[in-house]
């Protein structure tokens, strides 16, 4: 009866083996002296069953920290085709100083390449690095943050996180490159938040399902400010907020940003306010026989350094000496409205009108731009863009007496392949 049992146990551990690893039983009975076998041979063979086991349980370890690893990303390959190009080359400055810049903007090129890494250690924790390596073919870090969830929640619904982040202000501040329906953000944004991301920390609620709150502190240049891209130069930090409704046809958003900018001058740098208000709305619908559509727009309005006062009063790095510091930052409002339509299962039409004026009191310095874009979704992960990009602005001209000015020719078709992961 015994050697009935150890003979039937012997029978289950090779069965084992040959199912697990074919390659092992082979291993075993190769190893397997001739004319050996009773209850030593099969000791021996349990041992080394045993051990398969152990390095079958450790591989599962290591297959269950995979798991909760998330690699994304996303290709944007581009040509685009401008009024404004020709063969001419400028050179400017002297010696180290000297730059060399092509006018021809005809050209091919990589808009964005980004690849994002996310880690679920648990329910309760994630960290996320972010990389792009785009037009200017330098991989960049655009974002690495860690978040902290609560844990006295069942759906843990606020959330701590620190690092370098999306700022929460608006509705295309945040939303995907890879998602948005034409080429670019509207102009108010790529001039208020250049680079969209910024280091500080961020605490956000849902209170409940339509109900989501943002609120944080930041180090306020962005991570593409023009002198300061890595460092705060103010003490004290701006802050950010921002509180979103959503009922599923339609969401509105209101944001709100407050913080101090510091212009770098000789002898004194000046420190001057900077505040953002802003509001939004999307509004969802279903138009038979075409689909779903959308509907939406955003305002933003406040006060912030203008570029071009500080080149008007400044001289180099120096205020003029009958120059106000006060009129460096300017009073500006912007906004933009949007439709969408989509055009069965795999085409999508977008049309955009987009307004920023970074001075209220200045004529001549309003941009405007209308925008149409065609969307055609070559299959789940591909998408085909045409788009046709239309600004207005006015140019002083070069020796007029009185001053004119001119509308430029720089109209802009783009066509793209997009190819997300």
């Amino acid at each position: 009866m015994v050697k009935a049992h150890r003979g039937l146990s012997a029978g289950i551990a090779l069965a084992c083996v040959v199912i697990l690893s074919p390659g092992a039983y082979r291993t075993v009975l190769a190893a397997e002296p001739a004319g050996q076998g009773g209850a030593a041979g099969t000791e021996q063979l349990t041992g080394r069953v045993e051990a398969i086991g152990e390095q079958l349980s450790a591989t599962q370890t290591e297959v269950d920290k995979l798991k909760k690893i998330k690699i994304s990303g996303y290709v944007q390959a581009r040509y685009e085709v401008s009024e404004q190009s020709n063969n001419k080359v400028s050179v400017s400055g002297t010696g180290s100083d000297q730059k060399i810049k092509a006018q021809n903007t005809d050209r091919f090129f990589l808009r964005r390449a980004r690849l994002k890494i996310t880690y679920d250690s648990s329910p309760l924790s994630q960290a996320v690095v972010y990389f792009d390596a785009g037009s200017d073919r330098v991989i960049s870090l655009l974002e690495a943050h860690v978040t902290l969830r609560d844990p006295f929640t069942v759906n843990h619904t606020h959330a701590l996180t620190m690092g370098q982040m999306n700022i929460p202000f608006g509705y295309e501040l945040e939303r995907s490159s890879s998602a948005r329906e034409l080429p670019e953000r509207s102009r108010a944004e790529n001039v208020l938040f250049p680079g969209e991301r910024e280091r500080g920390v961020l605490f956000t609620s849902q209170w409940m399902p339509q109900l989501q709150t943002v609120v944080g502190v930041l180090n306020g240049g962005g991570i593409r400010h023009v002198d300061f891209p890595h460092s705060d130069p103010t003490e004290k930090k701006d802050i950010v907020g921002r509180a979103r409704w959503s009922q599923g046809v339609f969401d509105v958003a209101g944001s709100f940003y407050k913080g101090k900018n510091t212009v770098p001058l000789a002898g004194q740098s000046r420190v001057t306010d900077k505040t953002r208000f802003g509001a939004d709305g999307q509004y969802y619908y279903a138009l038979a026989p075409l689909g779903g559509g959308s509907l939406r727009g955003e305002f933003y309005t406040g006060h912030e350094v203008n570029p071009d006062s500080v080149k008007t009063l400044a001289s180099g790095r120096t205020l003029k000496p009958d120059a106000d510091a006060a009129h460096l930052s300017t009073d500006f409002n912007g906004w933009y409205a949007m439709w969408v339509q989509n055009i069965g299962d795999r085409a999508q039409f977008a049309a955009r009108y987009d307004f920023f004026d970074p001075n209220t009191d200045a004529d001549h310095d309003q941009y405007e731009r209308v925008n149409f874009g065609v969307n055609y979704f070559y299959d789940g992960n591909t998408r085909l863009t045409l788009a046709y990009e239309i600004p207005t602005t006015d140019r002083k001209i070069a020796g007029s007496k009185p001053v004119k000015y001119e509308e430029p020719q720089d109209n802009v078709w783009t066509v793209q392949f997009q190819h997300r992961f």
